[in-house]
């Protein structure tokens, strides 16, 4: 039995989410946040979720895991192309959002947990660097109808598990927000959020976020 240990507010959690739901592979899902707590240590020795734990191994980073699953479940439906160059175009963009989106823009959102605003200097900083990711984005990127062109892929399990989150969290800081400048993006998250595997995540997301909402209030 496969095992997803995670938070549903975890956009890292929701990226190994969305390609489990898209493969259509069974799984267990065990709801943990990130912890320093020795038991959980020895499932992941960073502390970090996800993990994916398979016949009794656990596997940790979501891109390892994504990658796993796409080597063994063949018969499942594919999250990177078959195309060398199409596939490494996927790792990109995953890349991309990862490193140069959602890095910058969690300093921001994570706030929100400790129901907090960013400073001046930190809010500055990262428009600057989300504007700059965007451009590169804009390059990258062709909603056709899906991140990378034809058909659901890797790329998507990581853009709506991340765009999401930071469009949800800058609306809640009141903040500016540079992804929405990106052309098409809004119709694209409209179009994904169509999806059977997209409605349960983001289900799950926004039943916790409403939550903790409350609590802060």
């Amino acid at each position: 039995m496969v095992k997803l240990y995670g938070f549903p507010i975890s956009n890292y959690t929701n990226k190994v989410k969305l390609a489990l739901l898209e493969k259509g592979i069974e799984f267990e899902d065990v709801r943990v946040p990130y912890s320093q707590e020795e038991e959980f240590l020895q499932k992941s020795p960073m502390g970090k979720i996800p993990v994916l734990e398979v016949d009794g191994n656990f596997l940790i980073e979501s891109q390892a895991i994504l990658e796993f699953l796409e080597a063994a479940y063949p018969n499942t439906p594919k999250l990177f192309p078959s195309d060398p160059l199409r596939a490494a175009k996927v790792r990109s963009i995953q890349s991309v959002i990862e490193n140069y989106v959602d890095s910058p823009a969690r300093k921001v959102y994570n706030l929100l947990l400790d129901n907090k605003k960013p400073d001046p200097v930190l809010t500055q900083s990262t428009i600057v660097s989300l504007k700059r990711s965007t451009k590169a984005l804009q390059k990258m990127v062709s909603f056709s109808p899906f991140i990378a062109g034809s058909e659901f892929t890797a790329a998507d399990c990581t853009a709506f598990a991340t765009f999401s989150v930071i469009l949800d969290g800058f609306k809640d800081l009141q903040m500016e927000n540079p992804l929405l400048e990106l052309p098409g993006l809004t119709t694209y998250l409209e179009f994904l959020s169509t999806r059977p595997s997209v409605a349960k995540v983001e289900k799950a997301r926004h039943t916790i976020m409403k939550a903790l909402a409350r609590v802060r209030k």
